[in-house]
């Protein structure tokens, strides 16, 4: 949408994602200003009551006609496309604006008495807010606050309306039974999906009270579970435990706010507010009290931790609402067992392990021993599927050139199904007779419409094939349909399975047309479709771990309403519900990856004994980059439940978070000056380079594109960020402060390019005719020159231009070796071993004295869940 011009605004730059819409910065072309410009995503567009309820929202907002909540400009629609135009705040949110420990107290009522009233207002109209935060609430350049998105409010008619159902649902369903909102900030019922009106305001005002005065949220956790667990049981200490300066008036008004349940909560904003003007009254007039000592509420602080949390969707009488009980571990085997796949009668699991050194199918009755079925081949077995009848297992396999094949469940050679030349993707799925096996592949020949889905015919030789031309990328977990008329399927966005952003969508076998289920913005997974074909079932990471979700389906498949959480926190891999929905098989596990520091002055290859861990999370470290001074390292990590940028002090371990946004941010690089930091994000739609400054602050995109751009590499003076485009893989450049990139040579690149400290080369790893090998071209032009003898995963010049770094591969692979620019000599730096995992595929940095790496593992299990209903 960037630079474009709807109706007499013209779009300039992306802010933000709200409730049904993103934002934007908008020129008012007519009247000379600045907006922020709403529009409705088109997938929401297309649907006639969502258009409605679009309206809706915005004339809700419109009728809140107070300083403090932002004003609605107009309604419109141009070209197809809907959107509202509003006030822009130029300002800070309370997020950025608050300290670690929290406001001084003539700061805190300065903001919490307006918001107070801006909420009120907003609930004497009937309008529940449902999403108060720190980052909604903005205080402007004067001073004044601002209360942003009301993208989840509803009209509620005040507290007499509780229980009926929204007229406003946006990206999350409002109804009763469906969580809304952010995590952090909910109030109980919210958290437990159930009826809500004004009072869960109170409650998340009282959230954000209290931790504008302490600096602290008053419920935490380490994962989601945890924290809505203790929204919903914990009491928090009182604010004066941390912050014995505050009255105990306040301090007391606070907790009134956080009770757990709603009819003996603070009944209304309004008396909030009242109560919050007292005491400022009293305290300017000297007259508050403050606790004569330290003391700490002890409330009813629970134990445990909620697994799992099923909330409640689509409460219509008699409809089912799953919920998963009895958690019960299946495998415990070093390595991965993941792909799960039920016998018809939900006995026993077939699923892949690679405990053998290599993917082999195995099976294992609940409860007995597992069977490894395909031990007497040493190449890779995959992604195994039982026919309806239980008899047969397909799956994929690298023997015989790879290919789809089948074989008996119990014993017996496998025979090959598939014949075409071709790379398989997706798991087998039987049709539900059994007659026929349905998979996805890339025709390794064919380059106008390489991605396909193909379907054989077991009792014959027919086979028919869909092509899938506006699928450039590879098509993952295919699941047929019960009725046999749509394939579910995973658009991988990318070129492996482990894609961190991808699209759930729907096939229609009989046309081949394409629904898009999802808007790729979250990395959705492992779709599963209901016995009726009604719901689609499907792991995605939307609510930050790896979660169980439903997307309720018309007749034609199109979505109903958005898709809503049924677990939380739970780490899922894949999934697999039994035929009859009684029992759900889920891998759990995840791979981890941490930062490392080795020594250049070794004068032999470096062991574990020498290396330094970095970081210790149970989260995937990627990228990284030190700084000169070799004090702070970038890293991305997904260590919040979305891979972000991260800023890690060595001296003190600390760790500060970068970037929030819900799309993944990736490859963190310092600018030479170290005043800026370039990455790559999918926040636009699909890859591009992004650029922020190392200090903090809004980021801004510096390449626009329908392809992929990704890993970058700044020129030595800073002027220019290189980087690798899809575009037939090949190395682009475009100025740092905006401006058209420019193919900057024809070779093409495998997964790392980097310029020269001197500014005089670009080296790359090639691809094709080149090899996997560094080469090093003149920026100026000329021919490539084959830089190393062994094969190199990536790579990073010596800060002194002297030498390079590499990760091996091929027959170097796990190790990290030096080339001298100077003799052309090559030697190992490392000799891991006795470690469990491998050398992370692209982090590698260097300050000149160290050189920082990351090392991976993966580890998952099979466990199993039962499904029992709720009516």
């Amino acid at each position: 949408m960037i630079g474009r011009t709807l109706s007499h605004y013209k779009i300039l730059e992306k802010l933000g994602s709200g409730g049904m819409g993103d934002v934007y910065l908008a020129e008012d072309t007519q009247l000379d200003r600045k907006v922020a410009f709403k529009i409705l995503p088109p997938e929401m567009a297309e649907d006639e009551k969502l258009r409605e309820r679009f309206k809706r929202e915005a004339k809700a907002i419109a009728a809140l006609d107070h300083p403090n909540i932002v004003q609605v400009f107009s309604v419109e629609e141009a070209e197809g496309i809907h959107f509202i135009t509003m006030q822009l705040v130029q300002g800070e949110t309370l997020k950025t604006l608050l300290p670690k420990d929290g406001l001084p107290l003539s700061k805190f009522f300065d903001i919490a008495i307006p918001l107070a009233d801006a909420v009120a207002a907003a609930h004497q109209e009937g309008i529940t807010h449902r999403d108060l935060k720190p980052d909604n609430l903005m205080v402007s350049e004067d001073g004044r606050v601002k209360v942003l998105d009301f993208g989840l409010a509803k009209p509620t008619g005040g507290v007499s309306g509780a229980g009926s159902v929204s007229e406003l649902r946006t990206a999350a369903r409002t109804e009763v039974g469906v969580i809304v909102g952010t995590l952090n900030y909910m109030s109980p019922e919210q958290a437990q999906g159930k009826s809500m009106d004004a009072r869960s305001d109170i409650f998340s005002l009282g959230i954000v009270l209290y931790e504008m005065l302490t600096g602290r949220r008053p419920f935490g956790g380490e994962t989601s579970a945890e924290v809505l667990s203790s929204i919903i049981k914990d009491a928090p200490p009182p604010v004066t435990t941390t912050k014995r300066e505050v009255p105990r008036e306040l301090a007391r008004l606070i907790q009134r706010c956080l009770v757990k349940e709603p009819g003996r909560r603070l009944q209304s904003a309004l008396d909030l507010r009242n109560e919050l003007e007292e005491l400022k009254k009293d305290r300017d007039l000297g007259r508050h009290r403050t606790p004569a000592s330290t003391w700490i509420m002890r409330g009813a602080a629970v134990a445990g931790l909620l697994a799992v949390v099923a909330f409640l969707w689509n409460l219509v009488p008699g409809e089912r609402i799953p919920r998963f009980v009895n958690a019960v571990q299946v495998t415990s085997a070093v390595g991965v067992e993941e792909y799960p796949a039920w016998s018809p009668d939900a006995q026993i699991l077939a699923y892949q392990s690679n405990q053998s050194g290599n993917w082999d199918i195995w099976v294992a009755p609940i409860g007995g021993e597992p069977l490894n079925r395909t031990g007497d081949y040493e190449g890779d077995d995959r992604l195994p599927s039982w026919s309806p009848d239980g008899s047969r297992i397909a799956f994929l396999s690298a023997r015989d050139g790879g290919g789809v094949y089948e074989m008996s469940a119990l014993a017996g050679t496998p025979r090959k199904v598939s014949s075409v030349n071709a790379l398989y993707t997706s798991r087998p799925q039987w049709s539900a007779d059994g007659d026929e096996l349905s998979y996805s592949g890339i025709e390794i020949l064919d380059a106008d419409e390489p991605v396909f889905v193909e379907i054989v015919s077991l009792r014959g030789d027919e086979s028919r094939r869909i092509p899938l031309p506006e699928l450039p990328n590879l098509v993952w977990d295919l699941s047929w349909s019960p009725d046999g008329r749509f394939l579910a399927f995973v658009d991988a966005g990318g070129s492996t399975e482990t894609a961190e952003v991808t699209r759930l969508g729907v096939l229609r076998l009989s046309d081949g047309e394409v629904l898009f289920r999802t808007d790729g913005r979250t990395n959705d997974r492992s779709p599963n479709w209901s016995s009726d074909g009604r719901t689609l079932y499907f792991v995605s990471n939307r609510g930050g771990a790896m979660d169980l979700w439903a997307q309720p389906l018309a007749e034609d498949r199109t979505a109903i309403d958005p898709p809503a959480p049924l677990t939380t926190g739970m780490g899922f891999r894949n999934v697999q519900l039994s035929p009859d929905e009684i029992r759900l098989a889920y891998s759990k596990g995840r791979p981890v990856s941490n930062a490392f520091r080795i020594s250049l002055s070794a004068e032999r290859p470096v062991t574990w004994a020498d290396a330094e861990q970095l970081s210790f999370d149970q989260a995937f470290v990627e990228f990284l980059d030190i700084s000169q001074d070799g004090d702070r390292l970038l890293v991305s990590s997904d260590r919040a439940g979305n891979p972000d940028l991260w800023l890690m002090f060595l001296q003190t371990g600390e760790l500060r978070q970068l970037t929030t946004d819900i799309a993944p941010d990736w490859n963190p690089r310092w600018s030479p000056d170290e005043r800026d930091i370039a990455f790559y994000s999918h926040r636009s739609g699909n890859r591009d380079i992004w650029i922020m400054p190392a200090s903090g602050g809004s980021s801004r995109q510096l390449t626009r594109n329908d392809d992929e751009d990704w890993l970058l590499s700044w020129s030595h003076d800073g002027t220019k960020v290189a980087y690798l485009s899809s575009r037939g893989m090949k190395p682009w450049v475009v100025p740092a402060d905006g401006g058209e990139p420019r193919q900057l040579r024809e070779y093409a690149v495998d997964f790392a390019l980097e310029w020269s400290p001197d500014g005089k080369w670009l080296a790359f790893v090639g691809e094709a005719d080149l090899g996997p090998y560094v080469w090093r071209v003149p920026v100026e032009g000329g021919e490539p020159e084959r830089l190393t003898k062994g094969q190199v995963r990536t790579f990073r010049w010596a800060r002194d231009g002297k030498k390079i770094y590499y990760l091996g591969r091929g027959d170097r692979a796990g190790t990290i070796w030096e080339l001298s620019l100077e003799d052309g000599s090559e030697h190992p730096l490392t000799d891991f071993v006795g470690r469990r995992g491998s050398l992370g595929g692209l982090g590698l940095s260097t300050d000149g004295r160290d050189l920082y790496f990351t090392w991976e593992e993966d580890l998952g299990d099979i466990w199993v869940m039962d499904v029992t209903d709720e009516r």
